[in-house]
């Protein structure tokens, strides 16, 4: 192998080490700009969340499953003694 043969596949190494790495910053840079885009779209529809307070009951329950005509009812007895009914 010459020298001159040495040299070319070197300058030809170069080139695609360039091309390879210039690829790869343009790919990152439309990585970050599509990740930019959904955080903020998040964001924006996570707005009205974050004014809510969760309500915490504490105590317990006991859920029993009933089907009344071919619909399932929900009853939920609160404390053993009160008792609330609620559709699904």
């Amino acid at each position: 192998m010459g020298i001159v043969q040495r040299v070319l596949a070197a300058l030809i190494a170069l080139a695609v080490f360039a091309a390879a790495l210039v690829f790869a910053s343009i790919a990152l840079g439309i990585i970050l700009v599509i990740a930019l885009i959904a955080w903020g779209w998040l964001t924006w529809r996570g707005r009205k969340l974050r004014g809510r307070s969760a309500v915490v009951v504490e105590g317990e329950y006991r859920e029993y499953r009933e089907y009344r005509d071919g619909q399932e009812v929900r009853r939920i007895a609160l404390d053993e003694s009160t008792e609330r009914r609620e559709a699904p």
